[in-house]
């Protein structure tokens, strides 16, 4: 059975990212962004959300733990800077003033203001360089092109075709990755092979709810999947030259290949399940015991 309901309830009560914390990062993230608008000068452009944060697909963390959030911090591009210049600049800035001077720290990509125990920012430079954005990386001292901005609107469209109920797929999927704790898939490249499964010729009426839209998505993912043994090449869809595949490795992809095919067996099983019960009895064997409680 669907158990819409039980779906419904699930969500909110184990799987979303709780309000209360969800207030607190965004007034932690408004706080960066007006400090980093006023003391970056005439370098500061703006500040979007990126990732999870920006999709809205962000859950709660196995045992309350830790988790991150990604802001994409435009900057005016400076032909005398390096990539890394760009991403010591923001961590110098933030350094300067004593609510960040010890939470703020360098990473490859960004700065990661660290409240510990709660989350982590993490600020990506991004600046517009040669008609494309690029982010910084400082390890290799290159910019890296990319489209955040254009993934969010491709996935916010794909969204729109499900009346909504894609980020309830795309958050159930990672539940189970992250509870089951037996395969690991960056969750850019689960977002993706979820967005890439929904189309624009979709039937709509197919998508009413979220176990309708969980089961088309897992087994048009699986059906992709088990037709391709070797690791496919998993591209940004709004720019194809950038490619996700340096967060995978061919052993993560066979084991997450295998592990998907039983999980949409289990998927199918309880869906197909005439018995209120003992559907949620399956259910709970892909989210926990707490599934329909």
């Amino acid at each position: 059975m669907k158990n819409v309901a039980e779906f419904s309830s699930f969500l909110k009560a184990e799987v979303n990212i709780n309000p209360g914390r969800l207030n607190i990062l965004n007034s932690r993230a408004t706080t960066v962004t007006e400090f980093l608008s006023k003391n970056l000068g005439p370098a500061y452009v703006k500040v979007e959300r990126h990732g999870s944060y920006a999709l809205g697909t962000i859950i709660q963390p196995v045992n309350n733990g830790e988790y991150d959030a990604d802001l994409l911090l435009f900057l005016k591009h400076d032909p005398a800077k390096q990539p890394a210049d760009y991403i010591r600049q923001v961590y110098d800035c933030l350094r300067r003033d004593s609510r960040f001077s010890r939470i703020a720290r360098l990473q490859s990509r960004s700065v990661a203001v660290d409240y510990a125990g709660d989350f982590h920012l993490d600020l990506v430079p991004c600046i517009e360089r040669g008609g494309q954005h690029c982010i910084c990386n400082k390890k290799t001292n290159r910019f890296e092109p990319t489209d955040g901005t254009g993934y969010r609107d491709w996935f916010n469209a794909k969204t729109v075709v499900t009346h909504g109920n894609l980020k309830g797929a795309v958050k159930l999927l990672k539940y189970m990755r992250d509870h089951k704790g037996n395969f690991e898939t960056p969750s850019i490249i689960l977002t993706t092979l979820v967005g890439n499964n929904i189309h624009a010729s979709d039937d709509r009426s197919n998508f009413r709810n979220v176990p309708d839209t969980l089961k088309i998505v897992s087994n048009r993912i699986n059906a992709f999947l088990q037709t391709n043994s070797a690791m496919p090449r998993m591209r940004n869809p709004v720019r194809h030259q950038e490619s996700f595949n340096n967060h995978w490795k061919q052993s993560d992809y066979r084991n997450f290949r295998e592990k998907f095919n039983i999980y949409t067996a289990k998927i199918n099983a309880a869906w197909d399940e005439p018995d209120p019960q003992r559907s949620i009895s399956k259910w709970r064997e892909l989210f926990g015991d707490n599934f329909g409680r």
